[in-house]
């Protein structure tokens, strides 16, 4: 007997055009929301009340996405992107729309997501912390694939929803010293005898210059090596090789890269492949807010989890009696101790211990009598960290943080224990993006 298949629901709408869909409202990472099927139907790029026709790319139980294929009726807050690659690069989502309307988008988001999540109403955010919409990414890595067709390497980000690369020529989010090496790069790699051998490029702006951070599978040969300290001469930047699992290795320029804080004279040494904030000018306002809130005095105990390299410890440091800096990673841990050596800092103290761990208290560190606690956890949050805060019984709690679910997930565990949000206002850590960093203070 013939057996024909019939099509899930769920794979059915896949494909399918929908006509003059109407954008109601935006989500906190500048997602427009429409619903189909009673469902809410995520499109890109959409902005309040556009009328769009929209393919569905996906379809799941609970949600379904899609993406314009044509603007009825654009809104008034609409511009044209002003980068080429916009349209297909993966890395920004918001170029459609003027950098004080992202803000407005951001800080709408968040007053959702806390009266959603942590049951707060009427919310007056603090002014947003923000720096030019353009030309100030410090960091960035770029994918490298070799087409075996053309027998050149592609060198650019990833596209929308895949993994493929876009061929990249520019990238005006880019601090220009560092967008001003993306072409001259390609043509390096693409003189290299083991250019089909390469895993990624990073680069990086330091109080150094411009450093480009190489890694490849196999060993480079002596004639990819003699390019590059060309490239280098010509272009004075710094050079380390990254061999496949193994540690940066210096092949042109200062092996010892910082960035400076300058309102505290606070200078950070750091390893090419260390995490950095990658705005320069939101990171030095973002510290210099942290430590306004957290009104700080030289008689003060405060416990600084998830610090890295000490960007907020050391700062800190230069205000009070003691500050203590947690962090899981014991590369991050010495890197930091270093730090504060080399600032003459001796009121700071750094220990490894991972923060998602239950039983906080027992570490030796815990028997300090801090006063002031700030986190800085990375997007998964500090769900598990939040009870052992409460049990310290501080006055101010600063937390920042890189996403606004599990901020204000995290800040119902401190409402309900009696914490009162005093302030909480939006970072714009990443103009043209939909990503939304953010800063709360909660006093008792």
């Amino acid at each position: 007997m013939a057996q024909f298949f019939k099509a899930s629901p769920k794979n059915s709408i896949k494909n399918r055009i929908l006509k003059n869909v109407l954008v109601e409202k935006l989500d906190h990472q500048g997602r427009g929301i429409a619903f189909f099927q009673k469902k809410p139907l995520f499109i890109d790029g959409g902005l309040s009340g556009e009328n769009v026709d929209v393919q569905i790319t996906e379809s799941k139980k609970r949600f379904t996405k899609g993406t314009i294929i044509n603007i009825n009726e654009a809104s008034e807050h609409r511009i044209a992107p002003l980068c080429q690659h916009y349209e297909e690069c993966g890395g920004c989502h918001l170029q459609h729309t003027s950098a004080q309307q992202q803000i407005v988008i951001k800080e709408t988001g968040l007053i959702d997501l806390f009266s959603r999540f942590a049951k707060q109403s009427e919310i007056a955010l603090e002014d947003a912390i923000t720096a030019s919409p353009w030309g100030y990414r410090r960091s960035a890595r770029f994918g490298l694939q070799y087409n075996k067709k053309s027998k050149k390497v592609q060198m650019g980000f990833r596209r929308s929803q895949s993994n493929d690369l876009i061929e990249q020529q520019v990238c005006p989010v880019l601090k220009a010293p560092l967008e001003a090496l993306i072409m001259p790069l390609k043509t390096l790699l693409n003189g290299f005898s083991s250019k089909a051998d390469l895993g990624h490029v990073e680069l990086i702006w330091s109080d150094q210059g411009a450093v480009v951070l190489l890694r490849h599978l196999k060993v480079l040969s002596n004639a990819d090596l003699s390019l590059i300290n060309r490239f280098c001469e010509q272009h004075q930047v710094n050079f380390f090789s990254l061999p496949n699992h193994k540690k940066p290795v210096l092949l042109y320029g200062e092996e010892r890269l910082s960035y400076s804080l300058d309102d505290w004279q606070c200078q950070f040494k750091f390893c090419a492949t260390d995490f950095l904030q990658v705005n320069e000018i939101v990171n030095q306002k973002m510290v210099k807010q942290a430590l306004s809130w957290l009104n700080l005095n030289a008689q003060d105990k405060v416990l600084d989890l998830f610090c890295g390299l000490g960007n907020f410890t050391l700062p800190i440091a230069t205000k009070v009696e003691s500050v203590v800096g947690v962090e899981g990673i014991q590369t991050m841990v010495d890197r930091a101790t270093q730090n504060a050596q080399c600032n003459a800092l001796n009121n700071t103290q750094f220990y490894q211990a991972d923060l998602s761990a239950a039983q906080l208290s027992q570490q030796s560190w815990a028997e300090n009598d801090f006063n002031k606690v700030l986190l800085d956890p990375a997007r998964a949050g500090a769900l598990e960290s939040i009870p052992f805060i409460i049990s310290l019984k501080p006055s101010h709690i600063v937390y920042v943080s890189c996403d606004p679910v599990t901020l204000a997930r995290d800040s119902q565990q401190l409402l309900e224990k009696g914490y009162k949000l005093a302030k909480l206002g939006v970072l714009d850590m990443f103009p043209q993006t939909g990503h939304v960093e953010s800063m709360a203070l909660f006093i008792k």
